[in-house]
């Protein structure tokens, strides 16, 4: 159960600063690759979170 938390948790928390950080970029209109780029690990971590709250634990 900690686990499901936990990755429940890291999956908002990831998924929230990702899409706070791409609007914040496009409101002041400083998107640009630089952005895109300090976004990809936290994409890359909320993905890592959802694919292991789908897999079934052995």
């Amino acid at each position: 159960m900690p686990r499901k938390v936990f990755l429940a948790a890291l999956a908002l928390l990831t998924g929230a600063l990702a899409a706070y950080v791409l609007v914040e970029a496009i409101v002041t209109e400083h998107l640009s690759q630089q952005v895109v780029y300090a976004l990809l690990p936290l994409v890359l971590l909320c993905t890592l979170a959802v694919n292991a709250l789908r897999k079934p634990r052995d």
